[in-house]
């Protein structure tokens, strides 16, 4: 691994010396600070990010411990990220080049200068020069568990008992994830639909602080034992605010209104237009299927906690894919296995009485798909494949 000069500066001046402490001097002119960044355009960028500021006013060095780095050089890349597997890294370099980026892409910075004594200085700056090592920095990343802000408070917690006084609501996870997906509706549809029930778990604060929206907030008012304040107030260094407003506006909900056009097309075939009806009824069984056999994928084929205990399985499964090819002996019992499915599921759209939330937008899907299986089943439309 190639250090970056300023990570070389950072263990020259903090690790220990001939006698075996700390440079106090260094230590006095050191400020380190927590940075949140703001929501940006791409999905990935879409929950915010959270890092540390090391930086030494004598020295002039100025650096970014980030946790959210990955390579794409990584061999079998995206075999790795889609299952999960992906190794995230610590990395550090200087804080120009991490502003620059974050201009460019026109997403606010704020910063928030920890009060510390020089010794919890020490034990943090020690942490972060231990973990940036080859052989420590990578790490097995989880969207909701061990991510980029719940490393940055495992970190800023070295500095004694801390306690938070910020009031908590009670959310889920995915309600906390909706929060950002206001203007993102057609990224809320697909996360609805392969995230699974554990995404509906109460949180606590803890929890909730892998959003870095919610570091931020809580360490306003975080006290150490000795009642003193841990942090001081969020400085604005990078300011396009204007621009996360716009992000965080209500959108049209597309999904929705484009399934209700689903709907309204496989009512129209299967009533008035008998020749497409044939393939509008298949295309919908055999896709089903296919992203039955995805979200299975997703369960037991990957590392992502979030995609587990997926009940969305119940109206998208490849069970749709039998029935569609089955010979006419097992069609009825299929039939009938599938009405139940899609009854429960699109009674989980409207009352949602199972342990996972269904966007309202699955609802016409459901009922069209429903629609399919009962015109295949009466034999009205001859069931070939398309």
């Amino acid at each position: 691994m190639k250090l970056y000069p300023s990570l070389v500066l950072l263990i020259l001046l903090f690790t220990t010396n001939s006698f075996g402490q700390a440079n106090l001097e260094e230590l006095e002119n050191t400020k380190i600070s927590i940075l949140t960044c703001r929501s940006g355009n791409e999905l990935y960028s879409t929950f915010g990010h959270t890092a540390i500021r090391v930086q030494n006013i004598k020295s002039r060095m100025d650096m970014v411990y980030n946790y959210g780095v990955f390579s794409f050089n990584t061999p079998f890349f995206y075999v790795k990220f889609m299952r999960g597997q992906l190794p995230y890294f610590l990395v550090g370099y200087k804080m120009d080049s991490f502003l620059r980026e974050y201009n460019f892409d026109k997403r606010s910075v704020f910063e928030q200068e920890l009060i510390l004594t020089n010794e919890q200085k020490r034990d943090i700056l020690t942490y972060l020069v231990e973990n940036a090592k080859p052989e420590n920095r990578e790490y097995k990343y989880d969207f909701f568990y061990d991510n980029c802000a719940t490393r940055v408070v495992d970190v800023f917690e070295l500095s004694g008992d801390v306690t938070y006084s910020l009031p908590i609501e009670q959310k889920t996870f995915r309600d906390l994830l909706k929060e950002n997906l206001q203007s993102l509706v057609w990224s809320d549809f697909g996360i609805d639909m392969v995230i699974g029930a554990r995404a509906d778990r109460l949180t606590n604060r803890r929890h909730q602080m892998f959003l870095p929206e919610y570091v931020m907030d809580n360490l306003k008012n975080a006290k150490l034992a000795d009642n003193s304040a841990l942090a001081k107030s969020p400085q604005l260094i990078l300011d396009f605010e204007s621009l996360n407003a716009e992000r965080k506006e209500r959108s049209i909900n597309w999904p929705f209104w484009l399934m209700m056009a689903l709907l309204l097309a496989t009512v129209l075939s299967n009533l008035y237009f008998l020749k497409s009806a044939t393939i509008v009824n298949n295309t919908l069984l055999i896709s089903a299927g296919i992203l039955g056999f995805f979200l299975l994928f997703m369960w037991f084929g990957t590392n992502h906690g979030a995609t587990r205990d997926n009940w969305n399985v119940l109206w998208l499964n490849p069970i749709f894919l039998v029935y569609l090819f089955s010979k006419t002996n097992i069609k009825k019992f299929l039939t009938y296995l599938l009405y139940g499915l899609l009854i429960i599921s699109g009674a989980n759209c409207v009352i949602n009485f199972l342990p996972q939330f269904f966007n309202l937008a699955f609802l016409p899907w459901i009922l069209s798909l429903g629609i399919a299986v009962y015109m295949i089943q009466k034999k009205r439309i001859t069931p070939t494949a398309t």
